[in-house]
């Protein structure tokens, strides 16, 4: 207890202790005491000649202290190298995206340094920069195209303004929603039937072989899929399970709701086959974290198993998606069941004290910054068999403001069925775009009625309207 009592009253003016055979010596060395001498008692069994001389003692302390003293003064440099070291670490820690291609989005606007301006940075539920582009990072060597709009996805609705530096250029870019003035176009919203076109383009059926429309939707209050729990997840499911319920009460095809972890194998993929329900994930998706739990709380309502007309798919890659289908190309039809369950859903949850996910600026908000804004793709599957095969096919229905999403079947052998949609989401109301759609499928097929009675086209010379 003495030996503790003095290391305790010396260790901060650098004191050494000193231990002298043949019993326990005590001495205090200062750091301006190098040269004095001191007192010593010593005990040993009474033997003096096992005593030490005070002059002995004290060189022998003063060593000990001038050691310690040298070994403290190495230490702030070997923390300083461990900083340094860990420095490198972070600063090593940008994504090589160099296999995405040099015009790739994410390559574009994530630099290094946008990457250490936001790479500290997290929303209030801890979603991450990292977390947002892990199926950038996650993409297979040499994938061409990169999946996904630059393999960024949202993990909650906050991150699109606390890493707005990364998204607002790659929506822009995406959506092509720029004005001069005053930037990214504001989102608007309308759903009435009365603003929708009236033409029918394919009344004998002839060109549109199928007519199928989507709007994906996040509710509020809920992480997104990159980042979102599994107890969320779950908890999604049963929302959307009981609000579809309401529709089960006036069902008169037997429409309910079924989870995928209730399905046979073989039930599963016969409604996969009709299109019916959605497939399983692939590697990539997995990889991004988006999939995560597969298949556990996903599942779908259907108001008719036979022939549905209308499907709600729950925790695929958003919380919930409203798809509305039909075959042939009543465009205005399908959009009516479309709209009409969306704000059925949209009354049904604020009953239960929820609501979408829905910016001022950007419209409603998903995972993926193409799902934004009214989040509505559209899918017609037309035949083109001879436009199709036209040089600057390709660009004209860009220059139509839509886009092409498939032109092979299975066997990658050309069968002339395209998949259009529209190429924009965000900055026109969903009946702008649906009205764009039918337009520009429209004009399509009197360009393939042209083809069929012999008529020369070049593309490049035709107008878009």
């Amino acid at each position: 207890m003495f030996v503790n009592a003095l290391r305790q009253r010396y260790s901060s003016s650098s004191a050494a202790l000193a231990v002298a055979t043949g019993g326990v010596v005590l001495l205090a060395c200062g750091e301006n005491d190098s040269g004095a001498t001191a007192t010593v008692a010593a005990t040993s069994r009474s033997r003096r000649d096992h005593m030490m001389t005070a002059t002995q003692i004290s060189t022998t302390a003063c060593e000990a202290a001038t050691s310690a003293t040298t070994s403290a003064a190495t230490k702030p440099s070997l923390i300083s190298r461990k900083f340094q070291t860990l420095h490198k670490h972070q600063a090593d820690s940008y994504p090589n995206f160099s296999r995405h291609g040099k015009n790739a989005m994410i390559q574009k606007y994530l630099t290094p340094q946008v990457y250490q301006q936001l790479k500290d940075k997290s929303t209030a539920s801890g979603v991450t920069l990292d977390d947002m582009i892990r199926a950038a990072t996650s993409l297979p060597m040499g994938a061409n195209p990169p999946r996904g709009i630059a393999g960024v996805y949202a993990g909650d609705a906050e991150c699109y303004s606390t890493f707005a530096m990364l998204l607002d250029p790659i929506i822009e870019e995406h959506h092509r929603a720029r004005t001069r003035r005053r930037g990214l176009r504001r989102h608007r919203t309308n759903l009435d039937l009365q603003h929708l076109a009236r033409r029918q383009i394919d009344p004998e059926g002839q060109y549109i072989l199928s007519t199928r429309l989507r709007l994906a939707r996040c509710i509020k209050g809920y992480r997104f899929a990159p980042t979102i729990t599994r107890g969320e997840r779950r908890e999604i499911e049963n929302l959307i399970k009981d609000c579809c319920s309401e529709w089960e009460k006036n069902s008169k095809k037997g429409g309910n709701y079924k989870s995928v972890m209730d399905m046979t194998n073989a039930e599963h993929d016969d409604l996969v086959k009709r299109r019916i329900s959605f497939p399983d994930p692939d590697a990539f998706r997995l990889s991004a974290g988006t999939h995560r739990d597969w298949p556990d709380a996903r599942g779908l309502y259907c108001n008719d198993w036979d022939f549905p007309s209308l499907m709600v798919w729950t925790n695929v890659e958003d919380h919930l998606w409203i798809v509305s289908t039909s075959k042939g190309g009543n465009v205005q039809d399908v959009f009516s069941k479309l709209s009409s369950a969306a704000m059925a859903l949209e009354t049904f949850l604020q009953q239960r004290g929820h609501k979408f996910v829905e910016d001022e600026r950007l419209g409603f908000l998903n995972a993926s910054p193409a799902n934004i804004g009214t989040a509505l793709q559209a899918s017609v599957h037309v035949k083109l068999v001879r436009l199709g095969r036209l040089p600057g096919f390709d660009e004209f229905v860009r220059r139509l403001r839509l886009e092409i999403r498939t032109e092979y079947d299975g066997s990658l052998r050309y069968n002339g069925i395209f998949d259009i949609g529209n190429l924009e989401a965000l900055g026109k109301s969903e009946v702008e775009l649906i009205n764009v759609v039918i337009d520009g499928v429209g004009r399509l097929i009197e360009l393939e009625k042209r083809l069929e009675i012999g008529e020369d086209l070049d593309l490049s010379e035709e107008s878009a309207w």
